[in-house]
């Protein structure tokens, strides 16, 4: 069983590495495909261990949280039921080890919009690629079904 798990894992962690997880975007995009597909061990793998995941509330208040919460719910969920979509995604980054890639986002839930906002990710460069060391969320309390609008290109 542990031989199955790990040749697993293996095949995941090709896949990851096959994709787009060789930049910081790559690997911000890989994180809400993995999402949209229910698969928390494709999460897992691109996020470091313990990496915390908090939200900024519109009223300043701060819950904070970890990634791990946010894989275990994915995993309850199947293909499709959570579709988180960026838009107007921000890279910065002033050397080849560390980035923050800012991304704005709607996200519906079984057919619904249910939200919006903005997430914030600091990524580092490590000895498997580009991996999540940090993640910060703020929901917005603008209509959700116009929000992307003000992220378009004049």
């Amino acid at each position: 069983m542990r031989k199955i798990l790990l040749s697993g894992l293996a095949i995941v962690a090709a896949s990851i590495s096959a994709h787009g997880a060789s930049t910081p975007e790559g690997t911000v995009d890989e994180l809400f495909d993995a999402m949209r597909a229910g698969n928390g061990d494709v999460l897992r793998a691109l996020v470091v261990a313990d990496a915390r995941l908090d939200r900024l509330q519109p009223d300043g208040s701060l819950r904070q949280g970890s990634f791990e919460r946010w894989i275990s719910w994915v995993d309850e969920q199947s293909d499709g039921d959570a579709d988180e979509q960026i838009f107007g995604v921000q890279t910065l980054s002033k050397s080849a080890e560390l980035a923050t890639v800012w991304a704005p986002f709607t996200i519906t839930y079984k057919g619904e919009l249910v939200g919006c906002g903005v997430n914030q990710f600091t990524l580092g460069m490590t000895a498997e690629g580009w991996r999540v060391l940090y993640g910060i969320d703020m929901p917005s309390e603008q209509d959700c079904t116009t929000y992307p609008d003000q992220f378009k290109d004049d």
